[in-house]
């Protein structure tokens, strides 16, 4: 795919017949265009469906009996001077019999003329997709965005007589992340709208540019933008995983470059529910200062042939734009199913998610949380498709005490006065979701009782509580022997 107006320009001198731009930058597009046309020995033409065939040069006005097809051919077919036909929106069009028909007797009796299908998306027929050259707009580089930056913020200290002010020395570099991939007018817009708003870049300023950017790129509104989660400290537990992700943290975030250029690719947590997989995959994002991106497969399904798999590289190429960024896939098991694999649509999904896991090279932390071992394809499981598989278990004593002590703090309990090494004895088995519950019940009750919370009242809780552990025991001694001697406890 080409991504230069200058390579336009010299396919156009090269007499290549037919050009597609996918863009939604018409103005911008056709800008550019008319520049180019000054220069060029042949004649630019733009047609509208609504105005026709307009000549880009001075005194010239639209043609509009023009604007029907069969009298637009008619006049490109009937013009020996070389010109340059700017066709907008014939998406609409190209794939009618009487469109190609007419396209390929340009190509064959007036080969000296180019024509450039300018649409914000456009599929090409088979019989002309091999001739088409596809382009898109080029994007300005990091060097480019921080002259950009740099030119704003001059030209702001010259407007209000005062120095752009930076909240924190990292400020910079995340938002000319936010704005990497944009084309130059929308990132100027973003960044002049971050500059102008108050001559302060802050947070509020980095989160708008993403918010703006995710917008921009999510269009069939596959993929939730998260932002503000809990960090990694304020997870109870997770050792190893937190260790595992501090070393891998600079590599990913492009500070530091080792030997073979290898960026950590993502995680597979697999555990009991309530344990916290959903929690440690915002924590993540929070803990490297990213953007958290969630895909919910359910969004995915579509009942057309092939447009669930759209979907699902519609949404990875979203990330791709995103990045740096933390994709979250929850509950993965539900939408690459082992169970469901005799379904093509489940087979075609599960392809195209590991054909984007190898081949990625964008910063796109993947985390991918399962419940459910059994019914996650093995080709998933495969060395090398995730970096890691880490296995999120019950919570132990320790663990049972940091929690309980987390959520009674979180509202506003003295965790102090509480016998937490009591509670957590009579709590075994529990998961970190039924350990916060059981402070939720304990708070309603007092409220209803018109007392305090206390150890004695959350022991009784406790004592009357079935926790999954027991409900599901089969299930869950299963996923602990599977997990025993294949996967990293966190």
């Amino acid at each position: 795919m080409l991504d230069s107006l200058h390579d336009l320009e010299v396919l156009i001198d090269s007499n290549r017949p037919l050009i597609v731009l996918e863009t939604d930058r018409e103005a911008q597009v056709m800008e550019q265009l008319r520049r180019i046309s000054l220069r060029s020995s042949k004649a630019y033409f733009q047609w509208t469906v609504t105005q026709g065939l307009l000549r880009l040069a001075e005194g010239y006005q639209a043609q509009s009996v023009n604007r029907d097809i069969n009298q637009l051919f008619g006049q490109i077919l009937s013009t020996s001077q070389p010109s340059v036909y700017v066709l907008v929106d014939f998406h609409h069009y190209i794939n009618e019999p009487v469109s190609i028909r007419f396209i390929k007797d340009v190509m064959i009796s007036s080969p000296q003329h180019s024509l450039v299908f300018l649409s914000p998306a456009i599929s090409m027929p088979a019989e002309l997709k091999s001739r088409a050259a596809l382009m898109s707009l080029p994007v300005p580089n990091r060097q480019q965005l921080q002259s950009l930056l740099t030119d704003l913020a001059n030209e702001w200290q010259s407007e209000r007589g005062e120095k752009l002010k930076l909240s924190e020395r990292k400020i910079t570099a995340a938002l000319l992340d936010s704005v990497n991939g944009l084309p130059r007018q929308d990132a100027e817009s973003v960044l002049r709208e971050a500059i102008w708003n108050d001559g302060v870049l802050d947070r509020q300023d980095l989160l708008m540019a993403l918010r703006k950017k995710f917008n921009e790129l999510n269009r069939g509104g596959i993929l939730a933008l998260r932002f503000e989660h809990k960090s990694l400290e304020d997870i109870a537990g997770f050792t190893q995983f937190k260790e595992w992700l501090a070393l891998r943290r600079d590599v990913f975030l492009g500070k530091v470059s080792l030997p073979g250029q290898d960026i950590p690719k993502g995680v597979l947590l697999l555990g009991v529910q309530g344990c916290g997989k959903s929690m440690a995959a915002k924590a993540v994002a929070s803990a490297w200062n990213l953007p958290l991106l969630y895909l919910d497969f359910a969004v995915l399904y579509n009942r057309f042939h092939g447009q669930t798999e759209e979907n699902l590289r519609t949404a990875l190429d979203t990330a791709s734009g995103m990045s740096p960024c933390v994709l979250w896939l929850d509950e993965i098991e539900k939408g690459l199913s082992a169970v469901s694999n005799s379904d093509d649509t489940s087979r075609r999904l599960l392809g195209t998610f590991l054909n984007w896991l190898s081949e990625n090279t964008d910063r796109v932390f993947v985390v991918a949380t399962a419940n459910d071992v059994s019914a996650l394809p093995p080709e998933l499981l495969r060395k090398g498709r995730f970096d890691e598989v880490f296995f999120v278990d019950l919570p132990d004593f320790s663990e049972r005490v940091q929690v309980l002590k987390l959520h009674l703090t979180l509202r506003e309990q003295d965790a102090q006065s509480f016998d937490t090494d009591a509670l957590a004895e009579a709590t075994a088995g529990f998961s970190g979701a039924e350990l916060e519950q059981l402070v939720v019940s304990a708070m309603y009750q007092s409220y209803a009782q018109s007392a305090s919370m206390d150890t004695a009242m959350l022991l009784a809780l406790a004592a009357s509580t079935r926790p999954l552990s027991v409900l599901m025991a089969e299930h869950v001694e299963g996923l602990r022997n599977w997990a025993a001697d294949r996967a990293t406890p966190v």
